[in-house]
């Protein structure tokens, strides 16, 4: 009697364990196609477009779009792929949910291409302003392993990775191009409007104004002349235009890229972040499959600098011509030595894309520091340069003041 309860509460336990597995396995299975049965709720009814209009929306849609954009929508491509949605139908529903017109068009557009009998790359070539060519190795090696799901994953993240790296950057560089703004702005004002008021009333005094004071009444008096203004506004778009020329000159890109890696913080920023896009860059191609030498070509492209755009290139010479890896690195003056040391140590031991790997969050995680450290920096800086300007303005107009009353006394 003992055994055959023992053997039904056996039963009921297996049965009751087999229930909760089907329950988890249905959890995971919805967590799966959860980013799937959102996006589809969301998206229209598609209407394939003829070629005519195809033409005509591809002109329209010849701006590229954002870093974090394309990340998006290649990483909601990938989810549907790994789910087993068909790639027409996925790139037809990211098309259709997408925020940017030119990722949309893309999109449908290689949808319709592979419906013809195309490869997605070859789709993907016709759309260089929305696919570069690092996006475009990737998606061919993940095609040729039949690893598509798993290398637009891996795009997606390395997306994400350079808009975070890009934003940081930017988030750095605005604070003090906000505050020099705001200080342009705050001395214009008080030239116009409130040194006239002391200007007049030291008009009548008869007495010679301090240096100090005469020299922001007349940049006052100057300032209110229309045809001075109109001046200004022409020499400056003057120079951006000249600047704008030079820019396209590859020697003054190439000097003013010398300058700015040699400016204190500023200059450590640009280092480690162009040390971290080509790091980053070249882990993902060289993970793919993509050979090393096609990786180091597009990794150099994704660079900001040209002082690292041509070391790279130097590095890619050297080793055509059979030259270890890391010997460019180890000789030029403006890689750390540890970044060199760590390609050694890679290529030695033949862990070359994992060692890269590591370099590239070292560097990431360096950048993020370091436009931590600028922001503490600037931040007080700023504060003090706009106390200051304002304090030599209002000393300026009160000074005279000053040499009144020590005159009475």
């Amino acid at each position: 009697m003992s055994n055959s309860n023992n053997k039904r509460i056996s039963e009921r336990l297996k049965n009751a364990n087999l229930r909760r597995q089907l329950k988890e396995t249905d959890s995971q299975n919805n967590a799966n196609l959860s980013t799937v049965s959102i996006i589809a709720k969301k998206a229209l009814v598609h209407k394939p477009y003829t070629d005519k209009q195809g033409s005509q929306l591809r002109k329209k849609s010849q701006k590229s779009p954002s870093t974090k954009s394309l990340a998006i929508a290649t990483k909601q491509l990938s989810s549907m792929v790994k789910t087993g949605l068909p790639i027409v139908e996925a790139l037809n529903l990211v098309a259709e949910t997408s925020d940017s017109r030119s990722i949309s068009v893309a999109f449908r557009d290689v949808a319709i291409g592979i419906g013809k009998g195309k490869t997605i790359v070859e789709m993907m070539e016709e759309h260089p302003h929305v696919f570069d060519e690092m996006y475009l190795a990737l998606a061919d090696a993940g095609e040729q392993a039949g690893l598509l799901a798993e290398v637009l994953e891996r795009e997606a993240s390395l997306l994400e990775t350079l808009s975070k790296l890009k934003s940081q950057i930017q988030s750095a560089l605005t604070y003090p191009i906000a505050i020099t703004v705001l200080v342009a702005v705050v001395v214009i004002i008080m030239l116009v409007f409130v040194i006239p008021i002391f200007a007049d009333m030291y008009k009548d005094s008869g007495s010679k104004l301090p240096a100090l004071t005469q020299i922001f009444i007349d940049a006052s008096n100057w300032i209110k002349n229309i045809y001075n203004v109109i001046t200004s506004i022409l020499i400056f778009y003057g120079l951006y235009w000249a600047l704008s020329q030079a820019r396209k000159q590859k020697s003054f890109v190439k000097s003013m890229d010398k300058l700015l890696i040699r400016i204190p913080v500023v200059g450590n920023l640009i280092i480690k972040s162009n040390l971290a896009n080509f790091s980053r860059t070249l882990a993902s191609l060289s993970t793919a499959g993509v050979p090393l030498l096609e990786s180091l070509v597009i990794s150099k492209r994704t660079l900001g600098n040209v002082v690292y755009r041509e070391i790279i290139e130097d590095m890619y010479q050297s080793i055509r011509v059979g030259n270890p890896i890391y010997m460019t690195l180890n000789e030029s003056p403006n890689i750390p030595k540890m970044f060199s040391s760590m390609f050694r140590i890679g290529e030695q031991t033949g862990e070359l894309g994992s060692m890269v790997d590591k370099l590239a969050e070292f560097y990431e995680e360096e950048v993020s520091t370091a436009v931590k450290s600028l922001t503490s920096i600037l931040e007080p800086l700023m504060i003090v340069v706009v106390a200051g300007v304002v304090a030599v303005i209002l000393v300026a107009m009160y000074l005279p003041m000053f040499n009144m009353m020590n005159t009475i006394k």
